[in-house]
């Protein structure tokens, strides 16, 4: 990747894989997507966390901090992993929050989800055709919300460094 301004990846770990985002600061969205992993396995998760850090070659890595979250085992232990293979690559890695993302959008007069999705795809319209729709409490996340979830921690990121 190019090196005239910072690329930071974001990603989002899941219960069944990866979102993430790729951007080069300030707004320039390079890539992004979400990569399933079946059957689960945090060792193919942190493969294609490899691959991602090595193809994109960021000078940031962003994670969800999901340490107060009693239900991520699983995600605590893979985010912990990619944070030291990052570390190895010489990457700086950063972790938010759930509560630190709401603060953030918070500034940008939104406090839901569907908020927080749609204030992105102000940001990014490149990601409006990826826009999940209003879900209700029953439903489960649609299968683009892990990307929206990635470009979260990176707006995060740059309101907070800024």
């Amino acid at each position: 990747m190019s090196s005239e301004s910072p690329v930071i990846l974001a990603l989002h770990t899941f219960s069944g894989g990866l979102g993430y985002a790729c951007i080069q600061v300030p707004e320039r969205l390079l890539d992004y997507g979400v990569t399933k992993i079946s059957p689960v396995s945090n060792n193919k998760a942190l493969s294609k966390a490899e691959k991602f850090i090595s193809y994109y070659r960021p000078q940031v890595v962003l994670m969800r901090d999901g340490s107060g979250d009693p239900k991520s085992g699983r995600s605590r232990k893979l985010r912990d992993a990619i944070e030291t293979l990052a570390g190895e690559m010489g990457v700086d890695v950063y972790r938010y929050t759930k509560e630190q993302v709401a603060e953030t959008f918070e500034v940008f007069g939104v406090t839901t989800k569907h908020g927080i999705v749609s204030k992105i795809v102000e940001f990014l319209p490149e990601l409006g055709h990826r826009t999940p729709k209003e879900r209700r409490w029953y439903e489960k996340d649609d299968y683009n919300m892990p990307i929206f979830n990635a470009v979260a921690l990176a707006i995060t990121h740059a309101h907070r460094r800024c």
